[in-house]
């Protein structure tokens, strides 16, 4: 999982230069933090996983993460009014795709 949080933030800040280029820098910014908040609770969950094997601390350490998340938005709202809230959204859910898929493309059987 460590592995596939690393290869969603190269990613992601690829597609941010992109958008940075595309649309304006402010909306290639607002894609990073829009990542950077789902992307450093679900880095310190892998972090977290790999150090401890406790079956009932992974459920507490998926609360703290979407709570961590949660937080890491009003934040980000409440310090940077003028974010773009699709840019931010865009940002958000390639945090949450890319994971996935990157696991599952490591987990595909060889042939």
């Amino acid at each position: 999982m460590l592995h596939a949080t690393k290869v969603a933030a190269v990613i992601i800040s690829a597609a941010a230069v992109f958008a940075g280029v595309m649309e304006s820098f402010d909306g290639g910014l607002d894609l990073v933090l829009g990542a950077v908040v789902v992307l450093v609770p679900s880095f310190w969950v892998a972090l977290s996983l790999t150090t401890r094997r406790s079956a009932s601390g992974a459920v507490w350490l998926g609360l703290v993460r979407y709570t961590a998340a949660a937080i890491g938005f009003a934040l980000l709202f409440a310090l940077r009014p003028s974010s773009s809230p699709g840019m931010v959204l865009l940002g958000s859910i390639l945090a949450l795709l890319i994971p996935p898929i990157v696991l599952a493309w490591q987990q595909r059987p060889s042939k």
